[in-house]
């Protein structure tokens, strides 16, 4: 299955204790080897001031079972692989902030 921006999935946790956990996907059809890797951030239930918290209107379908947030700092390229399922979608505002928000991280001074 090919999952595209905005995609909410559960997938291994290459760095963490927990096997799986929760990743937007913020990369697009343009990205290379798209369908085979995807630029994700990872999906936390940490509260953070500088996080994108995930409250229900930010879904567009589906939701997770807990309150959650997207910590843009958390970049990582996750393989298909490593992806279970598919529980939910943000909308397209939720990743244009969360977009924003890692371009700050990634400007140069």
């Amino acid at each position: 299955m090919v999952y595209g921006q905005g995609a909410v999935v559960i997938a291994e946790d290459p760095f963490g204790n927990n096997p799986k956990r929760p990743y937007l996907i913020v990369s697009n059809d343009r990205t290379p080897f798209h369908g085979q890797e995807y630029i994700a951030v990872v999906i936390t239930t940490t509260d953070r001031t500088e996080a994108v918290t995930l409250t229900a209107d930010r879904f567009e379908k589906g939701r997770l079972p807990r309150t959650s947030h997207v910590s843009p700092w958390s970049i990582l390229t996750l393989k298909d692989w490593m992806i279970t399922k598919q529980p939910a979608k943000v909308t397209s505002a939720t990743v244009d902030e969360v977009r924003k928000r890692m371009g700050v991280y990634l400007q140069t001074e």
